[in-house]
């Protein structure tokens, strides 16, 4: 379920973009966010700072795209989502000392602070170069090649990423329960 309602608002965004056009998209996207959170909070989910960051800059480009019947505004929705995912993994970091990964994942997955580290940088390279080639399709492509890399190419490379992720955790997990008894 919760699988479902984190794509839920793409998801319809780019079937009300195929039935519709992209203002069409912007207004169910805007309405699909709000709905993704109000129903996180009724199933007492965990509402991220990925979640809070996604929803104010949803309804602020995707209000601006509205008003100003310019959809270069929710083309740009895209970069300022993935670089303020990358300056709060990188203030998580550098300010805390801490990886934002680590504080998230840390209860279910035990990895040394250097794998910690390397997984947030390799998260900051890669929101970054997402929201560099987003730009560039923005501004050099047709609003069809957008949508179609918005909704299948990030999705495709963050599932892909996140299975080279896994397999770096799985590479360097340890055993809580090994390690306490080490220790003893």
């Amino acid at each position: 379920m919760l699988f479902v309602l984190e794509y839920l608002p793409i998801a319809l965004f780019f079937v009300f973009y195929l039935i519709g056009d992209i203002f069409l998209a912007t207004g169910v996207l805007m309405l699909g966010t709000v709905l993704q959170i109000i129903s996180l909070k009724f199933m007492r989910e965990v509402i991220t700072p990925r979640h809070w960051i996604i929803l104010c800059v949803v309804l602020i480009f995707g209000a601006v795209t509205l008003l100003l019947h310019d959809e270069w505004f929710i083309k740009l929705k895209v970069t300022v989502i993935y670089v303020a995912i990358a300056l709060l993994l990188l203030i998580g970091l550098w300010w805390k000392k801490r990886s934002p990964l680590q504080q998230f994942l840390g209860e279910e997955i035990n990895l040394p602070d250097f794998a910690w580290r390397r997984l947030t940088y390799a998260w900051v390279i890669f929101t970054l170069a997402l929201a560099a080639v987003n730009l560039y399709i923005a501004e050099y492509w047709t609003l069809d090649a957008w949508v179609n890399f918005k909704v299948f190419g990030t999705l495709g490379a963050t599932l892909v990423f996140t299975i080279f992720t896994g397999a770096y955790m799985f590479k360097h997990h340890t055993d809580r329960e090994k390690d306490a008894e080490e220790i003893e």
